[in-house]
């Protein structure tokens, strides 16, 4: 077997996309496999090691299922790192990421830097120098070499000798802490471990290994395979996508050629095209063949390559949705399609179209903690316990698996909401109940990071697994993903922890901790498909979409692949300079010191072989997706990559292309994807002619016809909202809905408007014997306006609810200045009158088949004995003139009151605006001393009086009457001020959102 090992070194199997490299490595480890099962002579059982951690499932299937071989451990590189360290003995203890993201931290907040002082309390500095620091511990670069080597650097750049000593104390300071700690970072932890096993090569046992998927590797990985093959000399095949003299794999020659001398075979595949679709093989063939090289023969897409054209984001999702519904309509399966995307900002809105569309999604992302369901329920209360705000209560309340039912989170939101809580103090208040898991968390803060992670990691298993506890289920998508985010907060808070103890506090407080872990990354959704096929693609999902990053999918392929999102500065994307040496000092740092860092710059080949791959991926039809113009119809500029396909194809792609533009807000009947947007469109098309609202049709249910004739009585102004909507009566009357917002400033205003101005008169009458406002009472009404606006001043906290009562006092002592000047002198009787309820002393307003009840803000009389009906308004009062056509029925309905239940003459009804310009009151009142100071138009003769109360009550008879027969109207154009005020109930054509609320 010595013999044996010293003549199996690296085999390298290099091919373009689709050229069968899974089948040669897979084949190679079944024989490894094999080896390993034999009595006769054993072998150690072989490796698979794969890009991500995604790809480890799917392998593991497969080679369970290939001919009943067992054995072998499929892992990824990081875990192949760590198998080379336990082997080769090595104890250090090696921090994880979380941990590191601490000691940057640490290091950036206590460094005394000269040029770079101000820029280290900035977000993302901590991020950068991080790093920076792992390229120069790939790099083996030690504190004192970089050092040395950035002042040599500075003195040829001229004065940058101050930001050199800056960056090279960073780095310095980082690596003494590691070494105050005892701890290694994770790039550190990979070099000690080769290190330490190229110091003793058994150790690792000749254990073959398999590497498949990769497009490159990094130098760590590059040094991994070279201590494999030459130190230990084991068995090492590994397959890189890779053609020579191709522009499409420039990127990858460097690594390559890195390789090539290791190797002492190298397997160079051919082009296969056997693997694509008989009918789309000559177009996809073709595009692998000829990508990025020039001059090519162009050929005919033949429906194989598509093209598609939107106007915004939006449009750009529902023609993805509607061409891939289309395919799912002629047999193909949503679980062999896949949306790569890559701005991963757009993924949410492709997903809820999509979904919207039917088509089922699975997302394969990297998200950070916080935008976790479970993570944000996590955080939430980690905030909650320290302080925070209310929104963090309700927010941990409804992480699901907190609470059987989310009615008392509801009710609770309600509350909050209402009164405007703002803290999490006052929302366990409203709350109404002990939460002890707030205290707990509060008082293991108190302790120190170590108890507090363990307080958040006991309420986070507490609320993952509550709803699976005795279920014996197999988990569904959101049950992984809550498995997902709680594993990597245990792995977080294992490698917090012995931080918080360290001398200097590495960890932070409890706080700090709670933005480290918002920040960790957690993989969301992944294979759940049979496993692998032959040819080394994934097999069929679970009957979803596959929505993932380009980068995500390198070693699978899919009958439909859709590129999305392909604009200028998005993909290809626009370079991006490193923050602290740029290309251009990384290549002077390089002459003048020999220190080489890889260059951030010089995107385009990479990002071509990007391209390159993703559009590989398909094998039957690949779509792919720009913009012409973004939201607001700005023109935006397509990738320059749509361009360098359409060179490879007749003119026939881009006539063909499917295009959605911006103005094209529903789609054309014919071509309608869904039925919903089928009735969009018709809806559409039909609206230029709709008729105009009618009754709504007469409630079909018994028990609905018997609550409405049974309704016998309503408020003055229930029955003036129904004259005036039927539709609007229906929502706020019977439905009833509970606001959960705070009511709208009008609304608020004008009911302390109504409290302030009560007790003001009320106190001057006590005071003064009378509460008349003349100009002889006017400082006396002032004082006790100032006096009521006070006593509710110091019962409400907040600046705005002080503002507002500021504002409030100002309006409301200008209209009193106005009364007092203006005003008949009538005297202010009757104060916030109210009549028709159970607790009230008078009954209600009887009329023809209704009993009205009301509250009168104000009742003047005069010396006569004649009554004056007073009815505020915010900023607006109403002429006569348009009562009875705007349905003002509540001065009439009041009028009638006063005269029939308190026996008082009323000559006239007001509605009197508390601000604006205009502070007159308006309405209707008969000729005499009532009538002194009001606009000529309002006063009438005492004929046409009474003719205007007969009128407006038998207006308020006739609607009570259709009230209880169910005759509703929509009426958008009387329903308020600003139009209807509920058009996703009312669907009348001309129904308008209002901006506000309306005044009451």
């Amino acid at each position: 077997r010595d013999d044996q090992r010293s003549s199996v070194p690296l085999t390298l199997v290099t091919g373009p996309a689709n050229a069968a490299k899974a089948g040669v490595v897979l084949d190679g480890f079944r024989a490894a496999l094999e080896r390993s099962g034999s009595l006769r002579l054993p072998a150690p059982e072989p490796l698979l090691v794969v890009p991500t951690a995604a790809d480890v499932e799917p392998y593991q299937r497969e080679l369970a299922s290939s001919g009943g071989v067992f054995g072998g451990e499929v892992l990824t590189f990081s875990r192949l790192l760590a198998l080379m360290a336990r082997r080769a003995g090595l104890k250090g203890r090696r921090l994880g990421f979380v941990a590191r993201d601490r000691v940057v931290r640490a290091v950036t907040d206590d460094a005394e830097l000269r040029v770079l002082g101000r820029s280290s309390g900035t977000p993302g500095f901590a991020r950068a120098a991080g790093r920076l620091f792992a390229e120069l511990q790939r790099a083996l670069i030690t504190p004192e070499r970089f050092t040395a080597g950035m002042r040599r650097w500075a003195a040829e750049q001229g004065d940058r000798t101050a930001y050199a000593e800056d960056v090279a104390a960073l780095y310095s300071a980082y690596r003494r802490r590691l070494e105050r700690l005892g701890r290694v970072d994770p790039e550190g932890f990979a070099w000690g471990a080769l290190d330490a096993l190229r110091a003793d090569p058994t150790r690792w046992g000749g254990r073959p290994v398999f590497l498949y998927g990769f497009d490159d590797l990094t130098p760590t990985q590059l040094d991994a395979v070279e201590t494999l093959v030459r130190a230990c000399e084991a068995e090492v095949t590994l397959s890189l996508t890779y053609e020579p003299g191709r522009a499409a794999f420039a990127a990858r020659a460097a690594t390559v050629e890195t390789l090539r001398p290791l190797a002492e075979r190298v397997v160079e595949l051919p082009d296969r095209a056997e693997h694509y679709s008989r009918i789309s093989r000559p177009a996809l063939h073709h595009l692998e063949r000829r990508l990025f090289d020039g001059d090519a023969p162009t050929v005919p897409p033949n429906g194989a390559v598509r093209l598609l054209e939107a106007g915004g984001e939006r449009a750009e999702a529902e023609l993805i949705g509607a061409s891939l519904l289309e395919l799912v309509r002629e047999g193909a399966a949503p679980g062999d399609m896949a949306v790569l995307v890559r701005a991963p900002e757009q993924a949410p809105l492709l997903a809820q179209v999509l979904e919207s569309y039917g088509l089922p999604v699975e997302r394969a992302e990297r998200v950070p903690l916080r935008r976790t369901r479970l993570g944000a329920g996590l955080l939430a209360y980690g905030r909650a316990g320290l302080g925070g705000t209310a929104r963090d209560v309700l927010t941990w309340l409804r992480t699901p698996g907190k609470l059987a039912t989310a009615a008392p989170v509801d009710a609770l939101e309600r509350r909050v909401r209402r009164r405007e809580a703002a803290t999490a103090r006052e929302a366990v208040r409203l709350w109404g109940a002990p939460l002890p898991e707030l205290d707990a968390l509060r008082a293991a803060a108190d302790k120190g990071v170590e108890a507090f992670l363990g307080v958040l990691e006991a309420e986070l298993e507490a609320i993952w697994t509550a709803p699976h506890r005795r279920a014996g289920e197999t988990l569904d998508a959101e049950g992984h993903a809550d498995a997902r985010v709680a594993a990597e907060v245990r792995f977080a808070a294992a490698d917090l922890r012995g931080l918080g103890a360290a001398e200097d506090g590495l960890a932070g407080g409890p706080a700090d901790v709670l933005d480290t872990l918002g920040d960790v990354e957690v993989r969301l959704g992944g294979p759940t498909g049979a496993g692998v096929r032959a040819d080394g693609a994934f097999g069929s999902r679970r009957g979803q979409v596959l929505l993932a990053d380009p980068l995500a999918v390198r070693a699978r392929r899919f009958r439909v692949v859709v590129v999305c999102g392909l604009q200028d500065g998005v993909f290809p994307r626009r370079p991006t300079p490193e923050p602290f040496l740029d290309d251009a000092d990384r290549r002077a740092l390089a002459r003048a010191t020999g220190i080489v860092l890889p260059l951030h710059e010089d995107a385009l080949a990479r990002e071509r072989f990007l391209f390159y791959s993703a559009v590989s991926r398909a094998e039957q039809v690949l779509f792919l997706s720009f913009r012409s113009s973004d939201e607001e119809g700005e023109p935006q500029l397509r990738s320059p990559f749509v361009d360098d396909v359409r060179d490879l194809f007749t003119e026939d792609l881009w006539s063909a292309r499917g295009r959605r533009l911006l103005a094209e807000v529903v789609w054309p009947p014919a071509q309608a994807p869904t039925p919903l947007e089928l009735r969009r469109s018709q809806a559409a098309a039909a609206g230029a002619s709709a008729p105009e609202p009618g009754a709504l049709p007469q409630p079909r249910s018994h028990a609905v016809r018997a609550v409405l004739a049974g309704h016998g009585t309503e408020s003055a102004g229930g029955l003036e909202t129904f004259a005036n909507c039927g539709v609007r009566w229906l929502v706020e009357r019977i439905l009833a809905p509970k606001r959960i917002d705070p009511d709208p400033e009008p609304l608020t205003r004008g009911s302390l408007a109504h409290a302030v101005l009560e007790q003001t008169l009320r106190r001057l009458k006590q005071d003064t014997g009378s509460a008349r406002l003349t100009p002889a009472t006017r400082d006396a009404a002032q004082r006790e306006l100032a006096t009521a606006v006070g006593a509710l001043r110091d019962s409400r906290a907040g600046a705005r609810a002080r503002a507002s009562l500021r504002a409030l006092e100002v309006e409301l002592a200008r209209w009193l200045d106005a009364e007092c000047a203006t005003g008949p002198g009538f005297e202010p009787e009757w104060l916030e009158w109210s009549f028709g309820r159970a607790e009230d002393e008078h009954p209600a307003l009887e009329l023809d088949g209704v009993r009205v009840t009301g509250r009168v803000d104000r009742i003047d009389v005069g010396p006569g004995g004649e009554a004056l009906v007073r009815d505020y308004k915010a900023s607006k009062g109403f002429p006569r003139a348009t009562w009875a056509a705007d349905g003002h029925l509540q001065g009439a309905l009041y009028a009638l009151a006063a005269r029939e239940l308190l026996g008082l003459d009323p000559a006239g009804a007001l509605y009197q605006p508390l601000r604006g310009k205009d502070l007159r009151p308006r309405g209707a009142v008969r000729v005499g001393e009532a009538a002194a100071g009001l606009v000529d138009t309002d006063v009438v003769d005492a004929g046409q009086w009474e003719a205007l109360l007969d009128e407006l009550r038998a207006e308020a008879e006739a609607a009570a009457a259709r009230m209880r027969a169910g005759e509703l109207r929509p009426c958008p154009e009387r329903c308020t001020p600003r139009g209807c005020a509920y058009p996703g109930i009312c669907r009348a054509p001309d129904a308008v959102m209002p901006e506000e609320e309306a005044a009451p």
